[in-house]
């Protein structure tokens, strides 16, 4: 069993590296299981436990990267310090990052899917973050109480979410409001949001906050594909932020299934 990242993968560019995993190294991972016991991240010097097989420890797995242009995003934002709401935190990768730029940051991480929160909740005290990231074990949406949530294939540990057809592969989780649960006078420097398609309902989750401009940094995802199954209006998200008083920028083309967002309060006065 290797205890190291193949030579390969350590020397190459980037794309080479993409490509050498999803057409060599995937296929061959349990050759490498070691990597994704404690897995260390590239960039910040802190490690993660993965789960072998699923896309994105894969990726973290053999690059110690995910969504490169992401996580330099939230490296540059996160040492400016201050508090990241992390929606859909996953496996708690861009909590850990968040939390390692400053160490006056903190990090408060909601993931509804059961089978992730063992895994962060190991992540985040496997680098002693327990004081400084708070895991809430919900999914975030528009109206408290229970929702459908669809866990998505057994071998995967990001395409579940927020769904309205429960004929089979979902369970029923907690839901709240954002409103409800964060400090209505903490500032949150960065509310990255990524649900597969409910991304809109987070934030219509949290309207006294955005009233207030108590959020500086929003990062959300438009998944148009997710989006039409739940009922949800493609450009609802940007309209209802425009309303609030913020300005929504697309990262790359709007007109593509996936974009990410980034929004900001049109008035730089903020309460921090």
């Amino acid at each position: 069993m290797m205890t190291k990242r193949p030579v390969l993968i350590r020397c190459l560019p980037l794309r080479l590296r993409q490509l050498l995993l999803d057409h060599y190294y995937r296929a061959r991972r349990e050759r490498w299981a070691s990597l994704y016991e404690n897995a260390p991240l590239r960039t910040r010097g802190v490690k993660m436990r993965l789960l072998p097989g699923d896309w994105i420890s894969d990726q973290i797995a053999f690059t110690g990267i995910y969504e490169l242009g992401l996580t330099e995003r939230v490296i540059l934002l996160g040492r400016k310090g201050g508090t990241m709401i992390d929606v859909g935190a996953n496996l708690g990768y861009f909590s850990l990052l968040w939390t390692a730029c400053n160490p006056s940051n903190h990090c408060i991480a909601f993931e509804a899917a059961p089978r992730n929160l063992e895994i962060l909740s190991n992540n985040v005290s496997n680098n002693s973050f327990e004081e400084r990231i708070v895991i809430v074990p919900c999914a975030a949406a528009a109206q408290p109480g229970k929702v459908q949530f669809d866990l998505g294939p057994d071998d995967q540990t990001g395409w579940g979410g927020i769904t309205y057809d429960d004929r089979g592969g979902s369970i029923e989780v907690e839901a709240v409001r954002l409103d409800t649960v964060l400090s209505r006078d903490n500032p949150i420097a960065l509310l990255k949001v990524d649900t597969e398609g409910a991304d809109t309902l987070v934030l219509l989750g949290c309207e006294d906050l955005l009233k207030r401009k108590m959020v500086r940094e929003i990062w959300f995802e438009q998944n148009k594909p997710r989006m039409k199954l739940l009922g949800i209006d493609e450009d609802q998200a940007q309209a209802y932020l425009e309303s609030l008083g913020y300005v929504c920028t697309p990262n790359g083309g709007p007109n593509d299934p996936l974009v990410e967002w980034t929004a900001v309060p049109r008035d730089s006065q903020l309460h921090l």
